[in-house]
């Protein structure tokens, strides 16, 4: 009996073997919903307030840390899709268009600063936070449209914005990351020069990595002339290396990865249908991401009556940014631009944005603005997919029976 409590305490300990009985939970409680007719992904939030830190506390931050190798897998097929999804041709041809999009996403930005500094945050935080609020998450999106089947000017419209939201936001965070580590001590100029300018070559280092994955891709797809059933398992092969190197070099992945599905999308002359045989893939990283989010989510921040008001009031604000800077442009209605406003809510976190080897606390964030963000990440967690669903149904581009049939 001692023998049979001790093997099961072990199990119950496995780090492994709880990330598997996590998504294994994750993709029954989404079945479930989805039967019902609600969005899936609640399944993962589900899983991941039960096993982490507001529910059995066994999914913590070491765990996870543990295991960031394979969550920065996930996000690499997913930030792929990401970049995928962006088109540079229409983005220039469109002009209006493309600069409507551009414009919401530095407004959301730009309100959440003034909301940041009216609430009595220094400049210096207020600028970090509002950089990360600028991105839209990725994860929530892509699994919202791919979940509804959702096509359409409202859902390419939308899926570009995430893709210049989540660049505009890195190169933003650049800026206040520079700003952040040189008035650590005393800022001076030359201080957050030269951070800028360490900033800006892991910007340039991950761009290079993506030059030479893709450059390796197209050499090895064309010397052994793989017929398109064959290249998603090359292309899951050369993400991996380009996330590695990404890794030992402390190059920016988020931007190498995102230019690896432009590349794909924009250089790239052949047909590539090769979307289905990596689906499963990515489904499983949308599950296994928001269930890690949503582990570290601790609740009681929403306890704090004043912090949750001005967690409301900028989750609010973020989507009427949006809303307003879609009114440059008519080539949305006023349905679709309500749409893309919803649809939009979601946020990233700072650790998705920098997809590095820690989930390490916000740099020179004060304990109230830590407080702000950790308030926002549970909303976005338990909102924000809902939000998107909905956002998508109004701009009446799903299509769940072909899915489905």
């Amino acid at each position: 009996m001692s023998d049979n409590l001790t093997s099961l305490q072990l199990w119950l300990l496995s780090p492994l073997a709880l990330i598997g009985a996590g998504l294994l939970l994750a993709q029954a409680f989404g079945l479930a919903l989805q039967s019902r007719g609600l969005p899936k992904l609640y399944g993962a939030v589900a899983a991941g307030l039960l096993l982490g830190v507001s529910g059995l506390n066994l999914v913590d931050a070491p765990l996870v840390a543990h295991f960031q190798e394979l969550f920065n897998a996930a996000s690499a097929l997913v930030l792929f899709e990401v970049g995928r999804k962006m088109d540079l041709a229409w983005l220039w041809r469109s002009k209006r268009e493309g600069a409507a999009l551009a414009g919401s996403c530095l407004l959301r930005g730009v309100a959440a600063f003034v909301c940041l500094m009216l609430v009595g945050l220094n400049a210096g935080e207020s600028f970090f936070i509002s950089a990360i609020l600028v991105a839209v998450n990725p994860v929530v999106y892509s699994s919202m449209t791919s979940e509804t089947n959702a096509s359409g000017v409202a859902t390419f419209a939308g899926g570009n914005m995430v893709g210049l939201s989540n660049l505009l936001a890195l190169l933003a965070l650049s800026v206040a990351l520079a700003w952040t580590s040189s008035s650590a001590e005393q800022f001076t100029a030359a201080g957050f020069g030269g951070e800028l300018l360490y900033q800006g070559g892991k910007l340039v280092l991950g761009a290079a990595i993506a030059v030479l994955c893709f450059g390796i891709y197209r050499l090895a797809t064309r010397l052994t002339r793989a017929q398109a059933a064959m290249r998603p398992g090359m292309l899951l092969a050369v993400l991996l290396m380009d996330l590695g190197l990404c890794s030992v070099s402390s190059a920016s992945a988020l931007l190498s990865l995102l230019l690896m599905g432009l590349f794909l999308r924009n250089a790239e002359n052949r047909d590539n249908v090769f979307q289905a045989q990596i689906k499963t893939g990515q489904d499983i990283g949308y599950a296994l991401l928001f269930m890690m989010s949503a582990s570290l989510v601790e609740l009681e921040h929403l306890l704090a009556p004043a912090t949750l008001a001005i967690a409301v009031l900028i989750f609010v604000v973020r989507i009427g940014a949006t809303r307003l800077a879609l009114m440059s442009s008519k080539a949305w209605g006023t349905t679709k631009q309500h749409a893309l406003a919803l649809s939009m809510c979601s946020m990233a976190s700072f650790g998705s944005l920098v997809v590095d080897n820690s989930l390490a606390s916000l740099p020179g964030v004060s304990a109230r603005g830590a407080a702000i963000m950790a308030a926002l990440l549970a909303l976005n967690v338990l909102v924000a997919p809902a939000l998107t669903w909905w956002g998508l149904r109004i701009a009446g581009e799903t299509n769940e029976g072909e899915k489905n049939a």
